[in-house]
Parts: structure tokens; sequence; C-alpha cells
């Protein structure tokens, strides 16, 4: 029962969203972190149990938010910020790896 709510919540979520956003080639904005929570209650806990990127918003490294609520099936694509994932990685990188 509790399920079937929840599976429920995120369907209505997902079209007052899809309303909201306009036009399905309008949809190129990021998503709020609440709208992805509410259907992906646990994200990546290997990804955020590291401290840096504890407080990177899901739009920070996930792009398409607003195409996979307007249909799940739309995958949103891995592509953060190339310039801010550099700034740690590329610095933290060994001479000649």
């Amino acid at each position: 029962m509790l399920r079937r709510a929840s599976i429920a919540s995120c369907r209505v979520a997902l079209v007052l969203l899809a309303l909201a956003a306009g036009p399905l080639g309008a949809q190129t904005t990021a998503v709020r972190d609440e709208v992805c929570l509410s259907c992906h209650a646990e994200p990546s806990t290997k990804f955020h149990s590291q401290p840096s990127h504890k407080k990177l918003s899901c739009a920070t490294c996930h792009a398409g938010g607003a195409e996979h609520v307007a249909d799940t099936r739309a995958r949103p694509k891995l592509g953060g910020d190339q310039k801010l994932c550099a700034s740690c990685h590329e610095a933290k990188k060994k001479p000649g790896s």
C-alpha cells in the first residue's frame, strides 16, 4: 500500500514538473535535488560518502534531468562540469599517471 502511494506521488510530481517545464524541446534546465530524491531516495552512497562530493547537487554530475522527469525512459547523462571535477582530480593525479 505504501509503495503504491509512493509511486503515485512520484507520478504526480513528474507530471507537475513536466507541465511547469514547458514544451519538451525547451526542457534543458536542471531539476532541483528534491525532485530527484522524490523517486531516488538513496543516491549513490559510494559517491556521496566521499567528503569532496557530499555537497554536490544531482545536476552537478547529471545532465538531462528535466527530460528524465518528463519521460523516465530518457536516462540522465553523466557529464558533470569537467573544470569543476578537474579542480580536484587533476591536482590529485600522480606525475606520469
